[in-house]
């Protein structure tokens, strides 16, 4: 065992683990020392592991809503039309709103294809379904929305999911951050992974330290924008998400079943399924961005560091979280980001697109 002088902090490591220093990039500095600090502490350990969210904090931006994006401008659907899809989980309340969104998906059929997103039509069917989409997470919650809007992926199959997400970022990395949408301006869109959440996790795994996903995405969809298609390079089986039901047939059917991830409870699935891996340890170091994460973020009492994205959702938790950084002696690590640009800013603070929802 050998003695590492880093930051003025003495740390033990592995004489086998190369210590090194994430590069500047657009960390917040103190933020930047505190990391290199944990991965030098850590390095070595195969009971050490890092647990982080996807959506807002991995990525800059939401795989699920660019996954619904690209749905709405292809209507690349498996299962009959529209109208079948779109009533899928449905609450009865809302049927009358979806059956005047299928009426006009009913017209935009014939002229599938680019042209079609140019169209008043389509333009009144995006901010309908938009509108719908929040209307139902706004008086029945988000696990509810979260079930509806996997009825458009109703007959895919697993692989069908991973094309498809790879698909739809591929377009949504084309907007260079998260910005508002011209033609749904309650609505943001895009996606951006900041190269110092890369450098990260090549250190991390350098270091000996493994890198895990937890989120409350498609599973199918987070291992295939997890791995090596936009150098996340997160190995599928320490990928974890919502997992849905498949038919006889191999394709999905919009229910969740036992054993993926439940937004807000992290910390149990974490315990349930991660720790077992590394005789039972605490994270060392966990990521996260909203109240999904909170838990994840405060209930571990093992965990060194956590890192927080600040973002503008008037959640106060997380506010309240991100204020007790000063005091919390390097355990609460807020870093701030560009979010139009997808960037880091080597700030607390964060830079917000204009209004709408997340």
């Amino acid at each position: 065992m050998k003695r590492i002088l880093l930051n003025g902090v003495l740390l033990a490591a592995s004489a086998w683990v190369a210590v090194a220093a994430l590069p500047p990039g657009g960390w917040e500095p103190s933020v930047k020392a505190r990391l290199d600090e944990v991965i030098a502490r850590n390095g070595g350990n195969p009971d050490a592991y890092a647990v982080f969210d996807f959506d807002y904090t991995i990525a800059v931006g939401d795989l699920s809503l660019s996954c619904i994006w690209e749905m709405l401008e292809t209507l690349d659907l498996k299962a009959g039309d529209f109208r079948a899809h779109v009533k899928l989980g449905l609450p009865e309340r809302f049927r009358p709103e979806a059956d005047a969104l299928a009426a006009l998906a009913d017209k935009l059929e014939p002229i599938r294809g680019e042209d079609m997103t140019r169209t008043p039509t389509w333009s009144a069917f995006a901010r309908g379904y938009w509108r719908l989409f929040w209307n139902i997470h706004d008086m029945c919650g988000d696990p509810a929305v979260c079930r509806w809007r996997m009825g458009l992926f109703a007959g895919y199959t697993p692989d069908d999911l991973r094309s498809f997400a790879v698909r739809a970022t591929a377009k949504a990395l084309k907007y260079g951050g998260v910005s508002v949408d011209a033609t749904v301006p309650t609505e943001r869109r895009g996606m951006a992974f900041p190269q110092e959440m890369k450098d990260l996790f090549r250190e991390l795994r350098t270091a000996g330290i493994a890198v895990y996903v937890v989120s409350g995405s498609s599973q199918e969809m987070l291992r295939a924008v997890a791995g090596s298609a936009f150098g996340l390079d997160v190995p599928p089986e320490h990928v974890f998400g919502v997992v849905h039901g498949l038919d006889a047939k191999g394709r999905l059917v919009p229910k969740e079943i036992e054993g993926g991830v439940t937004a807000g409870r992290k910390p149990a699935f974490i315990r349930a399924r991660i720790a077992p891996r590394h005789h039972g340890a605490d994270p060392v170091l966990a990521g996260g961005d909203s109240m999904g994460d909170y838990a994840m973020l405060t209930e571990f009492k093992g965990l060194q560091a956590a890192l927080v994205f600040p973002r503008d959702l008037g959640q106060r938790k997380m506010d309240e979280l991100i204020a007790s950084a000063p005091a919390s002696g390097g355990k609460v690590l807020v870093q701030g980001r560009d979010e139009p640009r997808g960037r880091f800013r080597p700030d607390h603070s964060s830079v917000y697109p204009p209004p709408g929802r997340p």
